[in-house]
């Protein structure tokens, strides 16, 4: 009967994540090039090859952009089922398994009542939501890692939490640092010896791999020989840009620990992920928009729990139900019953831009090239000539002259609809 309760969160979960990701998918709804990006590194893993993902740039080796040797799991999946939709689902799986060793440690730690309030938190977090809306990134599979370790450590299944907490290494090079970081909560959380031992080894585990990440491997596979993102880190400029939407980012976190979660030293967890956040030029980092959080709630979940003691029981579990159902205005869940506005349809582009072997498009058709051509985004094109241009009328690109002014020649319209324009060489 224990069981009951997390496993009915997680389908709900599942459900709801599942529900809002065929909607963007059926709607052609595409936030950004990144699901277009690890369809592309799943098609390869799928066939048994490097990750180059052309859409990235011509021949770029994704391993030497962001250090996620874990994806590679997608590959049978993708052989499976080989659309883009399918790494949707997948996140969303690993998004609802997350949620049942959370509800699970709430009931155990707070009671039934309680234990409701969290799941329903948890699973409506702005956080995750938002990440389904920014559609598939590697930090999904952290988010179950983070859960069941944290979960782990806290009932002192102390091999089991160290596998998984060991694992974030390999789903991004940042989470080095956030394994760092668990290893000095569990040793402030409970001074011990044997705390002190595992605390030194997650330290030391994190850091090195951190360090070979991003000074190693990724300009050894990086095609410019660099990791990507070091312009993107300005500790001095940034320390004040954008001041109220990081004030609110960390306050929205403390809400979701129901306030009494700072009291856990599991909170220090966040702090690596906010700080590079932080020291970013790039404003999306910021705030509570597209996935950078979503590791975080699972974090705030377990502090939650842990430091939830008397009438804190079930305040803390009602402020963060509260602050989650509030900060549902600020997510696309209204997608689940308003689509006015969003619906498309793009089967007739890509009929016929899917007759082509190499073609070229904007984000909104990316995922949807990549199964049965050789994708490539506009921006990132290079000197490759395409067999085919197809674009969404609607972002204010005409196909024939946007392909005579970046690529050359003669064009002409070989498909076009009120929306969706796809175009050939002329001879």
């Amino acid at each position: 009967m224990r069981r009951l309760m997390p496993a009915g969160f997680s389908l709900a979960a599942f459900v709801l994540y599942t529900a809002l990701s065929w909607i963007m998918w059926d709607n052609y709804i595409s936030p950004s090039w990144d699901l277009g990006i690890f369809t592309q590194l799943a098609k390869a893993y799928a066939n048994v090859e490097v990750p180059i993902v052309d859409i990235k740039g011509d021949g770029y080796n994704l391993l030497g952009d962001h250090f996620h040797p874990i994806l590679v799991l997608l590959a049978p999946f993708y052989r499976l089922f080989p659309t883009g939709f399918t790494l949707l689902v997948i996140q969303s799986a690993l998004f609802a398994a997350s949620a049942w060793p959370i509800v699970s440690l709430a009931q155990e730690r707070l009671g039934r009542g309680p234990a409701l309030l969290v799941g329903g938190s948890y699973v409506l977090s702005w956080g995750l939501f938002n990440a389904v809306w920014a559609q598939f990134h590697e930090i999904a599979f952290a988010v179950p890692l983070l859960a069941f370790g944290l979960v782990w450590w806290v009932r002192g299944r102390k091999i089991h939490a160290a596998v998984a907490i060991a694992l974030l290494v390999f789903v991004k090079e940042d989470l080095g640092l956030t394994v760092a970081a668990f290893g000095l909560a569990i040793y402030l959380r409970e001074r011990s010896r044997e705390n002190l031992r595992f605390g030194l080894f997650f330290v030391a585990w994190g850091l090195v791999w951190a360090a070979l990440a991003t000074m190693v491997i990724l300009p050894a596979l990086n095609p410019y020989g660099q990791w990507d993102y070091t312009d993107n880190l300005s500790l001095v400029s940034q320390l004040t840009a954008g001041m109220p939407e990081k004030a609110f980012t960390v306050a929205l976190l403390i809400l979701a620990a129901g306030i009494v979660g700072v009291r856990s030293p599991l909170m220090l967890i966040m702090l690596p992920t906010l700080a590079w956040r932080f020291v970013g030029n790039v404003s999306f980092y910021w705030g509570w928009e597209f996935h950078y959080s979503a590791p975080l709630i699972p974090i705030a979940a377990v502090a939650l729990i842990e430091a939830a003691t008397g009438r804190w029981r079930t305040l803390a579990p009602v402020i963060a139900l509260a602050a989650a159902i509030g900060m549902l205005t600020q997510t696309r869940v209204d997608l689940l019953w308003d689509r006015e506005g969003w619906q498309a349809d793009a089967s007739g582009a890509l009929a016929v831009a899917q007759s082509y072997d190499t073609v070229a498009s904007d984000t909104s058709l990316l995922a949807y090239l990549v199964p049965h051509t050789n994708a490539y985004w506009l921006g990132t094109l290079g000197e490759v000539v395409p067999d085919a241009v197809a674009v969404d009328r609607l972002r204010r690109v005409d196909a024939e002259e946007w392909a005579e002014e970046y690529i050359g020649g003669e064009w002409r319209t070989v498909y076009l609809d009120e929306r969706w324009q796809v175009v050939a060489p002329a001879d």
